[in-house]
């Protein structure tokens, strides 16, 4: 089967309070997305880069004097995170199956990614998902009320999904309504099949994750 990535890179970066977007902040001594795309190195996947087309010509020069980085394809994203998708599924001529992955997710395992199309291969889809920490409370109008953690679970990326269901669920009305892709692959017709994620597999979005980050990446070259 044909395997492809589609690396989602749109974000602005207003909760880090700053202006580069979190993609291109450094983590070690390389930028967030760099270790993204590495992440993707795989023989068997072609990695599509969805990108700010404000930052297009700022990442070919930022990414120029790295070394060992896989090869991309470099396209320009819409004005929301489904529209750039989209494109990025356009970009795909062929059959098979695609993972949607956040940029700013670098720390996911390759062997997450393998057992992942695995699973969509099995399944139709594969989401990762992982328990739920912190005690929930549902807001109602007279208040709030604990709900059940154990009931819940937080998603992560990479999504992986047959692409002719994927493509068919784009075409759906007012696709920018949803927060990811399982969401409308769902809203589609197709069943969700969760999956086990990491706890590592986090999303750098406010400047400590920075640093959680770097020590977990720190941590696993030393292992």
């Amino acid at each position: 089967m044909k395997k492809f990535a589609i690396i989602v890179a749109g974000g602005q970066g207003i909760r880090m309070q700053g202006n580069l977007p979190k993609q291109f902040l450094p983590l070690g001594e390389e930028p967030v997305l760099a270790h993204t795309l590495r992440r993707f190195a795989l023989p068997d996947i072609r990695i599509i880069l969805v990108m700010n087309p404000s930052y297009l010509d700022y990442w070919k020069d930022l990414s120029a004097p790295i070394h060992d980085l896989p090869e991309h394809t470099v396209i320009p994203g819409g004005t929301t995170r489904a529209l750039s998708v989209l494109n990025g599924l356009k970009a795909i001529e062929e059959d098979g199956w695609v993972a949607i992955h956040d940029a700013v997710r670098p720390l996911c395992s390759r062997n997450l990614i393998h057992r992942l199309f695995q699973e969509a291969t099995d399944h139709g889809s594969a989401i990762p998902v992982v328990p739920v920490k912190d005690t929930l409370r549902l807001l109602t109008p007279d208040g709030s009320t604990t709900v059940s953690r154990d009931q819940y679970r937080a998603v992560q990326t990479p999504q992986v999904f047959h692409l002719g269901h994927l493509r068919k669920a784009f075409q759906l009305e007012d696709i920018s309504g949803y927060t990811d892709e399982a969401s409308l692959f769902q809203a589609a017709g197709h069943p969700i099949h969760l999956s086990e994620g990491e706890e590592q597999n986090i999303k750098i979005t406010v400047p400590s994750d920075l640093i959680t980050a770097a020590s977990l990446l720190a941590k696993n070259k030393e292992n």
